[in-house]
């Protein structure tokens, strides 16, 4: 039996549901223009019942494409804009405290970087230094030295008092430096030296190598070199006093051994050493004032010392705390 080609079959065969033989005998019934022009009008029809999407897969990519660049890009943008503005405050604040660092630690240097050893009145002390080097403090002094022992700066020290310098010589050969008050400074390789730096005066006394002292005058700054057995004294605004006594006769530093020795020493100078000393605020008459002493006294305490002295003079003594009051014979046949 023949198969009717009528709309219903091309229906299905434009639904895909024909079979060979019947896709046959549409091939043999399409021979004729009369049912090409059939075929073509149910086929509208059907399309027309089957609306298909015509799509450009090219097309449709780049849109697609477009699409997912679009909301991408603008979120990765202020991801980088907020990254960027923390980056540059995370750097604005690394940079300011690095520079609060800097200014406390520059401002605070003398604290951090140093350390002090200071004498009581009537204590002497000895101390070794890092790099070998002994130094023996008077009483009431006080040395600044480096907390850290590295460089040629950890051999420069501060004093105010008197102390005597046993400075060893480095295999760098660097200098030593004290410095005191009144910017007078001492420099040396390796020596051993007596410094007094009170009451805006310095002395240095020199028992061994060689010293070069720097000193400030109202112009510039001068130098002096120094052999063993000079002594120099500097004071603001003078020229310095210098002297020689042989080494072997220097007692620059005797106060080691509680030793006190006077040449010609007026006795406003000795009230200053029980002022310096001891902490003692000294008054004399006139006629003490006067007078100068010259002798070594061996003394522990200012007590010993006063007592030394009375036994010389036979003056009277008023002692209230740290007050004393030196009457001589002299002024109480007067009263």
């Amino acid at each position: 039996m023949k198969t009717a080609i009528n709309k219903e079959l091309l229906f299905a065969h434009f639904d895909g549901r024909t079979t060979p033989l019947q896709i046959e005998l549409l091939r043999e019934w399409l021979q004729t223009s009369e049912n090409q022009q059939l075929y073509y009008t149910w086929l509208q029809e059907w399309e027309h019942q089957h609306p298909q999407v015509i799509t450009n897969p090219e097309i449709a990519y780049a849109v697609f494409q477009q699409k997912i660049r679009a909301v991408p890009q603008r979120d990765e943008t202020n991801r980088v804009l907020k990254l960027n503005q923390w980056n540059l405050r995370a750097y604005y604040l690394a940079a300011s405290v690095a520079a609060l660092v800097i200014t406390l630690g520059f401002f605070t240097r003398d604290y951090w970087s140093m350390r002090t050893i200071a004498t009581d009145y009537g204590e002497v002390r000895s101390i070794v230094l890092p790099d070998g080097s002994r130094v023996t403090l008077n009483a009431n002094s006080e040395l600044r030295i480096p907390r850290f022992h590295i460089g040629p700066a950890s051999r420069e020290v501060f004093l105010v008092g008197e102390a005597e310098f046993a400075i060893v010589h480095t295999p760098s050969h660097d200098h030593f430096r004290v410095h005191t008050p009144n910017e007078v400074d001492v420099i040396v390789l390796g020596t051993e030296f007596v410094v007094n730096s009170r009451r805006n005066k310095t002395r240095v006394v020199l028992n061994r190598g060689k010293v070069q002292l720097r000193y400030p005058t109202p112009n510039q700054i001068k130098t002096l070199i120094m052999k063993p057995g000079d002594w120099v004294n500097l004071s603001a605004n003078e020229p310095p006093k210098k002297g020689h006594q042989p080494v072997e006769q220097t007692t620059a530093a005797a106060w080691k051994n509680y030793q006190y020795n006077f040449q010609r020493t007026p006795m406003p100078e000795i009230a200053e050493l029980l002022a310096d000393n001891f902490g003692l605020v000294v008054q004399m008459d006139s006629a003490l004032a006067h007078r100068n002493v010259t002798g070594t006294f061996h003394a522990q305490n200012a007590d010993e010392l006063i007592q030394a002295l009375v036994e010389l003079f036979d003056f009277d003594v008023i002692r209230q705390g740290k007050g004393i009051k030196l009457i001589s014979p002299e002024s109480t046949q007067r009263q």
